[in-house]
């Protein structure tokens, strides 16, 4: 069979270029669109054009009730709409390119764009780039889907939405571009670039076609006026890269406070909505994107102790606005410190030495590079971006030198950045590549074992100790009647009452000795049982199915299954690899009995997606490539959504017996 990997690939890549095309223009649209709405709900809000001068002419009250109703308003629409919405948005972006294929639900670009422009309207101290991304985003995952295009190719459109939503929004096709591959992809391959490249370049073109080119910001020439300068730009970047530091440390500390108020999620925003009302208050530069306060630090009209003020009340009431549950972004917010934290450290030197020293607005412009970052682990975009602003290459030396030297130090300090630090969270090691997220895609259901001792919960403790002392488990499951599960305890637990077994064995059973929240739910992924692990430092784990005992996981089996599974990819890799450049067949032998086959399509798997067949739950089988006989001649790695056709011959992986299960009688299966 011959394959053509070259024709293949470049027909694939100019589909995603002509869809990129199509993806740019909708963002572009989208980009201009978002900002009519914030517009138009902050008229609709505080009837003024800026927030600050609407804060002097109306009531107390009304400050700090109108961030509130945009509180109340986006609650039911994130609740109810798409609850993906909430927060910032990249690292769901982040996350739907890695554990869904690029992914997106199509309401999310709706919900995102009404939640985040009310929000920002109202008060709420975010950015608009972060819901951007997320909107544009969710349109190139729609258009993906759409043209059924396969993963990798999902991916980089996806990409390519959030690079035309960054271009359009700040005027900066390149910036919007490299933001796509530093922070999303991390990868900068001819297939995936190209496509991005052109959707930002058409969106920032439509942006222009219809409001004109305009930067984001209106920045006058700044000039290195002497060598003595770059003391002070190192150590803006210093003290850039702690401020990044600090915003994402209590970013995330208001994250966990705020989620631990048991309070609805409809009312929370409205909380975090006063507080931000109240902050404002005072400090009115601190509502929305916070862009009409950096155009003031570019132009030198912030004072020294306001810009000092400014930095640490930017970021309690960002981390409010957030924490609570609003929708919006952390991009501006960054820009926001960055100009604050320029202008303060640049009006100490420029006091004391005005005529070899810049202005503080030349600092604040740097200072936006260094803290987005340190902030986002993306210094190149961070450069690039406030080169697009100015237009002006005289500014480049200090903007690199800080740039790079707050992004060193954060990374230093805090290996995650503000986007991969909610995936941390959650149990996702972005940056350290897929391997390690193999956990997400391993199911506890998938893993269950019924190889476990477990008592009734009012069973007498000299019962338990006579069984559990003699037997080959350190862990014991308590259940009572109807299998509803009660706890567990350990056999060190047990082993202090063996010395007054007669004593306690008249009062004490075995409720009395359980741990009750050592559990995890039946349809969990490996890697939350790897948190359990190591948290409560146990060898197995009750599943549950609605509070019902099912059986346990152990973390052998579930170790076993990593190993599995990396074997099983390398494999994979190894063998799209071979096929490139060689037509030989070879045999591959997994090890513990596994194999990798080569067998013809059967009839029942025709015109079946791979989800819909489910070989790994019905058969413990993977399906590694599928190579297609007819034109087009291909070999993929295919996802989950992959219709196999009649002729198609499937790699697997597993145990012999039962690939040839799945065959039909006749059907000839055949040794790589």
């Amino acid at each position: 069979m011959k394959t053509d990997f070259g024709t293949n690939e470049f027909s694939e890549h100019v589909r995603l270029t002509l869809l990129a095309i199509l993806v740019g223009l909708l963002a572009g649209f989208a980009s201009v669109g978002f900002k009519f709405m914030i517009q138009f709900f902050q008229n609709q809000f505080w009837r003024a054009e800026s927030i600050v001068s609407a804060v002097s002419t109306q009531p107390w009250y009304l400050t700090i009730l109108i961030p509130a109703l945009g509180g109340l308003i986006i609650g039911p629409i994130i609740y109810y709409g798409a609850r993906e919405a909430k927060g910032h948005g990249v690292p769901e972006i982040m996350e739907s390119l890695f554990f869904r294929g690029g992914r997106i639900r199509s309401q999310v670009v709706a919900v995102k764009a009404l939640a985040s422009s009310i929000c920002i309207g109202s008060g709420g101290s975010v950015g608009r780039e972060g819901p951007i991304v997320q909107i544009s985003s969710s349109i190139a995952s729609s258009i993906g889907q759409w043209f059924r295009i396969k993963e990798r190719g999902m991916r980089t459109l996806v990409a390519a939405g959030a690079g035309a939503g960054i271009g359009g929004t700040f005027n900066a096709p390149i910036a919007g571009a490299l933001f796509a591959v530093e922070v999303l992809l991390g990868e900068f391959g001819v297939f995936s670039f190209s496509p991005i490249i052109i959707a930002s370049v058409i969106s920032t073109l439509t942006s222009r076609l219809i409001i004109g080119d305009f930067s984001a910001f209106t920045v006058p020439k700044y000039t290195l006026i002497s060598i003595w300068e770059i003391g002070p730009y190192i150590l803006l970047g210093i003290i850039s890269g702690f401020v990044a530091i600090i915003f994402i440390k209590i970013l995330y500390f208001f994250e966990d406070r705020l989620d631990s108020i048991r309070l609805h999620p409809l009312i929370k925003p409205v909380l975090g909505g006063l507080l931000v009302g109240a902050i404002g208050l005072g400090l009115p530069h601190i509502f929305g994107v916070g862009y009409y306060s950096i155009d003031l630090c570019l132009q030198n009209q912030i004072g020294f102790w306001l810009a000092f003020f400014l930095v640490f009340v930017k970021i309690l009431s960002t981390s409010l606005t957030l924490g609570s549950g609003g929708s919006g972004g952390v991009f501006a917010p960054s820009l926001f410190l960055g100009a604050m934290t320029g202008n303060f450290v640049g009006s100490i030197f420029h006091n004391f030495f005005p005529s070899s020293i810049s202005s503080p607005g030349a600092f604040s412009l740097v200072g936006m590079g260094a803290v987005v970052a340190a902030a986002t682990h993306a210094p190149i975009t961070a450069i690039i971006i406030i080169f697009e602003l100015t237009n002006d290459y005289k500014i480049i030396l200090p903007l690199m030198l800080s740039s790079i030297i707050a992004s060193f130090l954060t990374v230093g300090i805090h290996k995650e950045s503000i986007y991969t630090m909610k995936l941390k969270r959650r149990g996702i090691l972005f940056k350290e590549g897929r391997e390690v997220n193999i956990f997400r895609s391993l199911f506890i259901k998938d893993h269950i074992s019924q190889d476990y001792s477990a008592f009734l919960n009012n069973e007498r403790v000299g019962k338990i100790i006579d069984e559990a002392i003699g037997g080959k488990h350190h862990a014991f499951h308590i259940i009572d009647s109807e299998d509803n599960y009660v706890g567990c305890f350990s056999l060190n637990q047990l082993k202090k009452q063996v010395l007054q077994k007669e004593l306690l064995d008249s009062f004490v059973i075995a409720q009395d000795l359980a741990v009750p929240d050592i559990y995890i739910n039946y349809e969990e992924n490996l890697e939350r049982a790897m948190e359990i692990f190591g948290r409560e430092d146990v060898d197995e784990i009750a599943v549950l199915k609605d509070q019902k005992f099912l059986g346990v996981v152990k973390r052998k089996d579930v170790i076993e299954a990593y190993n599995h599974e990396i074997t099983k990819r390398e494999a994979a890799s190894g063998l799209v690899q071979k096929l490139k450049f060689t037509h030989l067949t070879k045999t591959i032998d997994i090890g513990k009995g596994y194999r990798i086959m080569e067998i013809d399509a059967p009839p029942s798997f025709w015109n079946k997606s791979l989800k819909e067949l489910n070989l790994r739950a019905h058969h413990s089988i993977d399906i590694l490539l599928i190579k297609r006989k007819y034109p087009p001649q291909t070999i993929t790695i295919p996802s989950a959504d992959e219709v196999i056709i009649k002729g198609d011959l499937l790699v697997l992986a597993g145990l012999e017996e039962n690939i040839k299960k799945i065959t039909n009688s006749g059907r000839k299966s055949e040794i790589l």
